[in-house]
């Protein structure tokens, strides 16, 4: 009976697979259509230009031979396809779009094998209309391929797990296994090095994830569960051994992925940051470009010696332990916002504003899904759902990876490869919903006096986990956040000899936000470069009192 029910929905089941597909590509390609008007199609800006000159540099054989500071796989995913289809950012957003397309599908078959057709339908359409995911799907910037990478990592952990020696395939000729029992464990550990590459955080569940094999439900067999749980990890050093042996020798000592984890660490949680967002402390010029040398360079003044990329950041998991340690009452205050960021309907911005885009974009500016309504139904799936080792397991991942998060510091882009975790719960909550409508309503409720209560605990917990989205957050205004946006593009016409529109998008920021520091400053030195000093003193004043 639970297996007719994870297959069924026939043409009905196809129907609406295919409406919510379309409907998905739809928003997706008006979205696109309709960004390519804007100045930043083709101008990404901060981490998105650092990630295009380091593909560009890939190509041309000129990056630097030295440890990655950043996860890798996005700028060399850029470079591949910069190699076949030169430097275009449309051949990027149009494979973006297919990466989306992919997604949609991981999502459906994860909901559909946990819990039945429906829910994997349901999911899917959550996720199709899931604002943030339309918006990061269309910035030059890692999170589609991140969230990508996520959800097939984990369509393919929870197929390993009722893989087992029933499963139809040819046997190994050595190990005595069906060829599922090892090649799924090997594709998921492949999967989750991957999605390591684009998020570091992702290392956290390289222990847990042969653990969960090693029990998985369907094993029989001591050697089913050793392969199951081997495989996995030979899987996830196929990809993390080749980067780690190159970092190492590069730098002359073990780096495992990149060597920012301390400087992440202390810029999260030191005296200098009072939101929970990203704020470099002062000796750090906030710019891909130079953050990575900023922080060495202060690290070597203070410890008066010269350091490797893997002691900078340990110094600065030091310096970082040292103040949770000495301002406990600071750091809970810290830990406790960042929580409540995390955890809220509001899209914390980084390099672009999905606010601010919108007036790019008629796809943005409708009243799709946000976070508060996927992790409300997700959560409320989660308590009223999670039963078996896969179900449990997705929890622990969504909750693991959203910890990790929050002890650093949080953005709307970091937390949304959570997301394939919770969508199944989020699609298997609205028929578990409708089902006890139906059951309200039938006869079974004479002899099931719950079930009436069932669907009024089932919305309370929805409204209650929606109502904690809410939670008041004192963040940037939308000016703010828009002005910065306009800065960031005026900064680049700035650079590419533009002086005209540099000039006018300044304006256009200060007019957005009166007395904004940064564009007061830069608009200030181009004044007084031309002569106009007058100006350049009034716009630096403003600059000197925004920032003291």
């Amino acid at each position: 009976m639970r297996t007719r029910s994870r297959t069924a929905g026939g043409a009905q089941g196809r129907l609406l697979l295919g409406l919510v597909l379309a409907l998905a590509l739809g928003l997706r390609i008006a979205n696109i259509a309709d960004i390519s008007n804007s100045p930043f199609f083709t101008r990404p800006v901060i981490d998105g230009q650092a990630y295009d000159t380091w593909a560009m540099a890939i190509v041309n054989g000129t990056a630097p031979a030295q440890p990655f500071y950043q996860d890798p796989l996005y700028p060399y995913f850029l470079a591949l396809v910069y190699s076949v289809f030169g430097h275009s950012f449309w051949a990027v957003y149009l494979l973006q779009l297919a990466l989306a397309f992919g997604f949609l599908l991981l999502i459906y078959d994860t909901g559909r094998r946990l819990f039945d057709w429906r829910a994997g339908i349901a999911a899917m359409a959550l996720a199709a209309l899931y604002k943030p995911f339309i918006f990061y799907e269309s910035q030059i910037e890692k999170t589609a391929l991140a969230v990508f990478l996520t959800a097939l990592f984990l369509w393919l952990f929870v197929r390993s797990l009722w893989s087992d020696r029933s499963s139809p395939g040819p046997r190994h000729p050595s190990l005595g296994l069906r060829t599922s029992s090892f090649l799924l464990p090997l594709a998921t550990g492949i999967s989750l090095g991957l999605a390591a590459l684009t998020r570091a955080y992702m290392l956290l569940f390289a222990p847990l994830l042969p653990l969960a094999l090693f029990f998985k439900p369907q094993a029989r067999g001591r050697k089913l569960r050793i392969g199951a749980a081997a495989f996995s990890i030979l899987g996830l050093l196929l990809v993390i051994a080749p980067v780690s042996i190159r970092n190492s020798v590069l730098a002359r000592e073990f780096t495992l992925t990149t060597a920012q984890a301390g400087q992440n660490l202390y810029v999260g949680n030191s005296e200098y940051n009072t939101t929970g967002q990203y704020q470099a402390p002062p000796w750090v010029r906030a710019n891909p470009e130079f953050e990575q040398s900023d922080f060495a360079e202060y690290a070597r003044k203070t410890a008066a010696v010269d350091l490797s990329p893997g002691q900078v950041s340990r110094f600065y998991v030091r310096a970082a332990l040292d103040w949770a340690k000495t301002h406990p009452r600071g750091f809970a205050n810290l830990l406790w916002r960042k929580t409540v960021l995390y955890f809220n309907n509001f899209e914390v911005p980084d390099n672009q504003d999905i606010y601010f885009f919108a007036r790019y974009s008629w796809v943005l500016r409708l009243p799709l899904l946000s976070f508060g309504v996927v992790f409300a139904l997700g959560l409320a799936g989660m308590i009223l759902l999670a039963r078996g080792l896969g179900r449990l397991s997705l929890v622990v991942f969504f909750f693991g990876y959203s910890g990790s998060v929050i002890l650093f510091f949080v953005f709307s882009r970091y937390r949304i490869p959570a997301l394939p975790a919770i969508l199944p719960f989020a699609g298997a909550m609205l028929p578990w919903l409708a089902d006890s409508v139906r059951l309200r309503h039938s006869s079974l409720v004479a002899r099931h006096s719950s079930l009436p209560s069932r669907l009024a605990r089932g919305l309370a917990l929805v409204l209650a986990a929606f109502a904690l989205t809410l939670y008041p957050v004192h963040h940037g205004t939308g000016r703010t956040e828009a002005a910065q946006c306009l800065t960031n593009l005026a900064s680049i016409y700035y650079h590419e000899g533009d002086t005209t529109k540099s000039i006018a998008t300044y304006e256009d920021a200060l007019s957005t936000q009166p007395g904004n520091g940064e564009a007061s400053r830069n608009l200030g030195i181009i004044m007084l470069g031309r002569g106009n000093v007058d100006r350049a003193f009034e716009l630096l004043s403003y600059w000197a009192r925004a920032g003291p």
